[in-house]
């Protein structure tokens, strides 16, 4: 009895900690979120403060909420939620002498200086992993020994004070552009998506995923391709896109008769595309336009007609599959008068951010009116209007997700300011250059392999970030225009969240299918194999990016990506007007090699003999299906 009385008591006390934890983060969210959104429209402090805050709230939110699910190593976590508060407080009373003497100059800013870093390290690591940790680990290595190097590599000497101060307080360091980015972009566009989800504009989604998939096979797989999309497009967040829209898509296509591999694999990558997709694109939209000094609108347009294409390609593959395994999509039920009513929940906020960065508003101050329309529109209907509890929750995960994003940002000042001063940022560029003896298409290729590998283990903002710092100014060197090349590495960062042997959106699809990782991982390639090939498109038919290509250039390179899409999947699933043979199969795989090739050299005979390699595959099938007298519903040949 005496045991239980004490276990009961322990286990009290440990609910009543985790309660006041949550009331902690809770509030400390919310503060963040009124801090950020008053910002906006008022200069509470000077920029290098407004930066400091934005980088305390998110280290204090990142150790608060990472405190919850500890067990064991609360004191070294109250340790670290110490040393984020004693920075921010340093950094917010010494700025202006700390811009006066030129950075971190003194022993007690060397000190602060250290202590910010790790602490971002630390931070990002519970965040994101230690990919990005390790990389800027490296690049502290290189700084302070990399006088002694050979050739291109070696730097000029320099100490651990000279290492401190530029890294700490330069344009490319942690109080630099990118921790802006994050205060003024990316936060508020995070917080934008999570109370989307909150106010239910996720019933929308999945209505109009209803409409567009209704009469095809694959058409409950369809509609999931459809609402992931929507969804994924203002989430910001793959993991969390696939957490949220798969836990109805993933059961629903098994239901259907999808393998489990399947069901996560197609959730993943239409997860993924939510990050390509506009009008936002995760937050890249913002960052591209940032990068490049040019409108969101113009990054918005050029960006469309590629995601299209990934799409096509992710739902032909749906309906291929669905095809080839018999599979009959459930006559799901359209609600129009449900559909209308919910439709300006998404619809209103969404066009009123639009507008108002179209007139020339700032992100930050366009945000605030989207924000109050996705609160107060729920409101009006007691059906779609969300409680006190629910919009806490909505507001607390949006800033959570956010700090995740400001950590990570944080330390990629510091990673980007350590290239930067060890002359990366040029050798780089410069070695690519080298290395494809100035030939674009070498040089594409090894922007490409290492977009992916920085991919495997980062967030895709992370990834594009230092993409294009370290490889896109040597593609522009060598001829393509930096919209472009920005997109190209933007892709390429994007797709390593479905590449193995890490896979993140995999990884948590294959967790909530019911299958295994690998499995999972290597479906995942195939549902989203578009994503790779489509910026090789972009690069060679400029018309993909709205910009001018002579008219036959621009409809041949058209065809030849279409079609290139189709032969590949057919090959992939095995596919077309019926199952494929081995040699069939072949066939479709040297069309759509065929067809690559001719968009890449942009010559009409390659893409002739692709063509003609194509039709060859179409009649052959067309025949055998004249044969056995039968064909298959639900499927569109092309």
């Amino acid at each position: 009895m005496q045991r239980y009385r004490k276990t009961s008591q322990s286990g009290t006390e440990g609910s009543n900690a985790k309660k006041a934890l949550d009331i902690i983060v809770a509030a400390l969210a919310l503060s963040m979120v009124v801090y950020h959104v008053a910002s906006a429209y008022y200069l509470i402090v000077d920029p290098i403060r407004h930066l400091n805050i934005h980088f305390g709230f998110c280290l204090l939110l990142v150790f608060l909420v990472a405190l919850k699910k500890a067990k064991g190593l609360w004191p070294l976590l109250l340790l670290f939620i110490l040393a984020s508060i004693v920075v921010v407080v340093y950094v917010h009373f010494n700025c202006y002498e700390m811009q006066y003497r030129g950075g971190f100059s003194t022993t007690a800013d060397v000190i602060i200086g250290t202590i910010a870093i790790i602490v971002a390290a630390e931070s990002t690591r519970r965040a994101f992993g230690t990919v990005f940790v390790i990389l800027t680990g490296l690049s502290f290595v290189y700084l302070l020994t990399g006088s002694h190097l050979p050739g291109i590599f070696v730097t000029s000497q320099f100490s651990y004070y000279q290492v401190i101060s530029r890294v700490c307080a330069s344009m490319e360091g942690l109080y630099g552009e990118i921790l802006g980015i994050s205060a003024n972009y990316i936060f508020l566009f995070i917080l934008f998506g999570s109370v989307l989800q909150t106010s239910g504009a996720t019933r929308f989604f999945m209505q109009i995923g209803r409409i567009f998939s209704r009469g095809l096979a694959g058409g409950g797989a369809l509609a999931a391709v459809v609402t992931s999309c929507l969804m994924g497009m203002v989430t910001g967040s793959i993991g969390a896109n696939v957490a949220t829209t798969g836990s109805f898509t993933i059961p629903l296509m098994k239901r259907m008769g999808y393998k489990p591999e399947q069901a996560g694999a197609i959730e993943a990558a239409a997860s993924t595309g939510g990050q390509i997709m506009p009008p936002v694109m995760g937050a890249a939209a913002f960052l591209i336009s940032g990068f490049l000094g040019i409108s969101y609108l113009k990054v918005m347009l050029v960006a469309l007609v590629p995601a299209l294409l990934y799409f096509f390609c992710v739902g032909l593959y749906v309906q291929l599959q669905a095809a080839k395994m018999g599979l009959t999509s459930p006559r799901e039920q359209v609600s129009i008068r449900e559909l209308l009513l919910s439709s300006p929940l998404f619809i209103v906020p969404l066009t009123l951010l639009i507008v108002l960065l179209a007139q020339g508003h700032s992100l930050a101050y366009s945000m605030s009116p989207a924000l109050g329309s996705v609160i107060i529109l729920p409101l009006i209907r007691k059906e779609t209007r969300p409680s006190l509890r629910e919009w806490v929750h909505g507001f607390t995960e949006g800033a959570i997700r956010g700090a995740g994003i400001g950590v990570s940002c944080a330390l990629i000042g510091v990673l980007v300011g350590a290239l930067e001063m060890g002359g990366l940022v040029v050798k780089l560029p410069a070695a690519i250059q080298w290395l494809s003896h100035g030939y674009l298409w070498v040089g594409i290729g090894y922007t490409a392999i290492i977009a992916i590998i920085l991919g495997l283990g980062m967030p895709t903002t992370a990834v594009y970030i230092l993409t294009a710092v370290l490889a896109g100014p040597g593609l522009i060197r060598m001829g393509l225009p930096p919209l472009t090349a920005h997109l190209f590495a933007f892709y390429f960062g994007v797709m390593g969240s479905l590449t193995p042997p890490v896979a993140i959106a995999a990884l948590v699809a294959s967790q909530m299918a019911g299958t295994t990782y690998l499995r999972c991982a290597v479906e995942c390639a195939k549902v989203g194999i578009g994503g790779f090939i489509v910026p090789f498109f972009f690069v060679s038919v400029p018309i993909l990016l709205l910009q001018y290509q002579e008219p036959i250039g621009a409809v041949v390179g058209i065809i030849a990506c279409i079609v290139t899409i189709v032969t590949l999947q057919a090959g992939i699933t095995g596919y077309y007007l019926l199952s494929l043979s081995s040699a069939e199969r072949a066939t479709f795989f040297v069309a759509a090699l065929t067809l690559l090739a001719s968009v890449i050299t942009s010559d009409h005979s390659i893409f002739a003999a692709g063509m003609s390699i194509f039709a060859l595959a179409v009649i052959w099938q067309w025949r055998k299906r004249r044969k056995l007298g039968s064909r298959p519903e639900g499927v569109l040949a092309i």
